[in-house]
């Protein structure tokens, strides 16, 4: 039987799906080793459950079509016999968090994709994912980890938009933030504090002075950004919302490879980078918009910085590209 060749949108689909899923695999077995937490583990379970299918399936769809292997994460860059680098408590936090990301990824994969079946994968990918985020979410209130709760008045009624300084915000007097802005700010706050989190541990488990060096950047943007949406929050006389540091464990022992490291933090780069555009194109306040516009070329030029480095060290696979003109 012939086998369609693959659009430009499922190759990068694929390929994205097989090399984020073997490292989805193995990290998650890390955390499955080492996990106390008798209401985590059977959750990590099944997300390396998933992880494994979504590898064998992305797989068999790009042998199929004779298309080449990106280098796979394996046991060479997971130690899974390694100590602990954090909390169960922070690792169910940034389940959370990649979890949310995994459904947009498919949601964007399932709509660009052209084939039936490669449709039908990214519909089960996206129906997998979402019981997962649910198990986590369920688990997360359970624990107390959805505090604080931001609530704000219900109108009575709906009003319109009387007044141009509805945007304003830079010289003139700034009108309380819309549930959107609340909604925005907090999770750039809650993925801004998780990456920060990452890069900590990374930092402190790393052989390479470059890597730490990197790292350790990483992490004070970062907290540079959690300060100022914070600020945002307090203005208006909002809660703040937690951080996580106390949830990085001492060790020293590296449970990841570098290479493993600097592609997790390409990718959570990309996506904060990502949040932010979403955000500045529905803010309304100037202010606000001017932040995102900032941070999010901090962002791009950080994210920038860690290619390069992926390059530097022959760690970033090429996806297939258009026929060279001559």
């Amino acid at each position: 039987m012939d086998i369609p060749k693959l659009t430009p949108a499922e190759m990068t689909n694929l390929w994205n799906s097989y090399l984020i899923n073997t490292m989805t695999q193995w990290v998650t077995s890390y955390f499955i080793a080492n996990c106390q937490d008798e209401d985590l583990r059977p959750i990590l379970e099944y997300a390396e459950e998933m992880a494994t299918t979504e590898v064998q399936k992305s797989r068999t769809f790009l042998e199929e079509a004779n298309h080449p292997l990106p280098q796979k994460f394996d046991a060479e860059d997971v130690d899974v016999n390694a100590p602990a680098l954090f909390t169960d408590k922070f690792v169910l936090i940034l389940k959370g968090v990649l979890c949310q990301e995994s459904l947009s990824v498919y949601s964007l994969s399932l709509s660009t994709s052209t084939r039936t079946d490669i449709r039908q994968f990214y519909e089960d990918c996206l129906k997998n994912a979402s019981q997962l985020f649910n198990r986590l979410a369920d688990l997360m209130i359970k624990k107390g980890l959805h505090h604080p709760e931001i609530h704000i008045p219900t109108p009575e009624l709906v009003e319109k938009v009387s007044k141009q300084n509805f945007l304003a915000g830079w010289f003139t007097e700034r009108r309380p933030l819309t549930s959107y802005e609340i909604t925005q700010l907090v999770a750039n706050i809650r993925i801004n504090e998780v990456t920060k989190e990452l890069m900590r541990g990374f930092a402190q488990v790393t052989r390479s002075n470059e890597f730490k060096n990197h790292f350790h950047r990483g992490a004070e943007i970062r907290q540079k950004h959690i300060e100022i949406f914070q600020s945002i929050l307090l203005a208006n006389e909002l809660p703040q919302l937690p951080t996580w540091e106390s949830e990085v464990t001492d060790t020293t022992v590296p449970p990841f490879s570098d290479r493993l490291m600097l592609f997790k933090m390409t990718l959570l780069t990309a996506a904060t980078a990502g949040h932010y555009g979403v955000s500045l194109s529905s803010v309304l306040r100037k202010d606000i918009g001017a932040h995102y516009t900032r941070l999010m070329a901090e962002e791009l030029l950080y994210g920038e910085d860690c290619v390069n480095l992926m390059i530097e060290h022959e760690f970033l696979d090429q996806l297939p590209m258009a026929k060279e003109r001559k």
